[in-house]
């Protein structure tokens, strides 16, 4: 278990980034196909399955809008509770100093 420090700074916490890497020709290659799939289907060659190919299902996927995990006032809840937390620990190492304070005192007037 280890002992608990009054003086001790906590550490700023890290980021979780991870950056998004971009190839143009792959992109483009994307942007290809799928202009192939629509003008295949527009011409009538397509022939009707009853089940979508992968192209088709990964393109029904990207239609969709993005939604992210993150929403209105997270942050500024986290910050707020941060703050609290970090009120709370310098109210009690105040405490603390205080009662270390007042003991010495105690005790240089004492003998």
């Amino acid at each position: 278990m280890a002992i608990p420090s009054f003086f001790k700074q906590n550490k700023p916490r890290g980021f979780n980034y991870k950056p998004r890497y971009y190839d143009p020709v792959k992109e483009e290659l994307e942007q290809r196909r799928k202009t192939w799939e629509k003008e295949k289907r527009d011409s009538g060659e397509r022939q009707n399955n009853s089940e979508p190919s992968p192209a088709e299902a990964a393109e029904g996927t990207s239609r969709q809008p993005y939604r992210s995990r993150i929403m209105r006032g997270d942050m500024k809840n986290y910050f707020n509770h941060r703050q609290e937390k970090v009120q709370k620990q310098t109210t009690i190492r105040l405490i603390v100093i205080i009662i270390i304070l007042a003991f010495v005192v105690y005790l240089y007037l004492r003998f």
